[in-house]
């Protein structure tokens, strides 16, 4: 092949991979079907990039994929293990079995990256799309929603409309292009580590202030749509950042606006009923706990290999006779770990937490290199853990798949660590 038919090829690629990634970059923000569809088109082009021997990954890179991979391979196997074991009656529903495929998002997102990302498309299309959802979001908290939401949203009117101030001042939980306050609060987590990253490691003024801007409506948005977990996590990966990036005056400032975001949540009557109910909704007789207590009997009886993937729910209504779990609440186990110990058995969970350990210990690598958008995927792997805590984000693909897309780009090279890179090949310690 000559030296202009490889140039065309690659181009080609390159082309290929900016318009899957771009697609997924407007689904962050616009809805649940466009990401999904750039998250299979990613995973359809690391394919092509495997089968035609362009691949390249480095070792760390490479380990995390094939964690994955062997990650997906188990959950979609699972429902026939558990039900060749007796653990399940039935296979899990399409939808749900499907998700399975999200697994593998990430790593999909890190292997087409070794083409080339164009980062300044992105940063833009994330940027301006979510400073448009968080207005959005805004008006839909101070304003009741005047006309039904789009059916592919699948969310009914009085969802919109549930008030979660007073009668005298209403707040509506607010859930931007989503429609879904828990899709819209916690996709933000995502998005945050990477605004966050760019305030505290970018030496250009204009994409530090648009990042600053960015910060503080994510956080509005937070706020708006009443998440206690997406709140706390979105505290806490601020001030991480805050210690972890900055020194001196900003950091004071920031750490000042965490303070005055925590006041104005302490003053709001709303804010207050949610969190008063957070203690007992985890450690009393609220819905986490027994949804939790559910989880663990699950995971008593079926150690192993678990009811199957996606196969929660039924297991839970199984025991709705003597637990009195409800249909709502028989979803997960409302903990991430849990559920996927439940579902996929001791198996998936191993398997879980190898993949999450490479991730990190990949992004950690990358982030002392000096790598901004890994440090971002860094802030974003925290905050997405904490909220683990008390949801199975995996549940709603708008969430996962979101996050999906923030670490496989911080496994990607910037011009910081690819030059980083390069030092280390020439000293002869760099990865292979």
């Amino acid at each position: 092949m000559g030296t202009e038919t490889t140039t065309v090829d690659s181009g080609r690629w390159r082309t290929a991979v900016a318009a899957v990634l771009g697609l997924y970059a407007v689904g962050l923000v616009l809805a649940e079907a466009v990401l999904q569809a750039g998250a299979i088109l990613a995973t359809a082009l690391a394919l092509a990039l495997a089968v035609t021997k362009r691949l390249r990954l480095e070792k760390d890179v490479r380990a995390f994929v094939l964690a994955s991979v062997a990650l997906c391979v188990w959950q979609l196997v699972s429902p026939a293990v558990a039900l060749l074991t007796g653990a399940a009656t039935k296979w899990p529903r399409g939808a749900r079995y499907g998700q399975a495929l999200d697994t593998v998002a990430g790593a999909a997102v890190a292997c087409i990256g070794t083409v080339g990302v164009p980062w300044l498309m992105l940063g833009g299309i994330v940027a301006g799309g979510w400073l448009a959802a968080a207005a959005l979001g805004f008006f839909q908290h101070r304003v009741p929603w005047p006309w039904e939401p789009p059916k592919f949203s699948k969310l009914n009117l009085s969802r919109l409309h549930e008030n979660f101030g007073t009668e005298e001042n209403p707040r509506y939980a607010a859930g931007g292009f989503f429609f879904h306050r828990l899709r819209f609060a916690h996709g933000a987590i995502a998005v945050l580590g990477p605004a966050l990253a760019v305030i505290g490691r970018s030496k250009v003024t204009r994409r530090r202030v648009l990042a600053g801007a960015m910060v503080l409506g994510l956080l509005v948005s937070i706020y708006a749509a009443f998440a206690r977990a997406a709140l706390g996590a979105a505290l806490g990966v601020c001030v991480l950042a805050l210690l972890l990036l900055l020194r001196g005056t900003p950091r004071k400032v920031g750490l000042g606006v965490a303070v005055a975001l925590v006041v104005a949540v302490l003053l709001t009557p709303a804010w207050r009923e949610r969190f008063g109910k957070a203690v007992d909704n985890l450690f009393g007789s609220g819905e986490r706990s027994l949804a939790m207590s559910v989880g663990w009997r699950l995971v008593r009886e079926h150690t192993w290999v678990g009811v199957g993937f996606g196969n929660h729910k039924p297991a839970a209504l199984a025991t709705q006779a003597e637990t009195g779990i409800t249909d709502l609440l028989a979803t997960d186990s409302h903990n991430l770990w849990l559920t996927a110990w439940a579902e996929t058995g001791l198996v998936g969970l191993v398997l879980l937490a190898a993949m999450h350990f490479l991730l990190a210990r990949a992004l950690v690598r990358r982030h002392r290199a000096g790598s901004i958008p890994a440090t971002g995927a860094l802030l974003s792997f925290v905050g997405f853990h904490v909220l683990a805590l008390v949801h199975y984000l995996p549940f709603h693909p708008s969430v996962h798949l979101s996050f999906m897309l923030i670490w496989g780009l911080g496994l990607c090279e910037d011009g910081v660590y690819s030059a980083q890179g390069r030092r280390l090949k020439q000293s002869g310690t760099s990865e292979t």
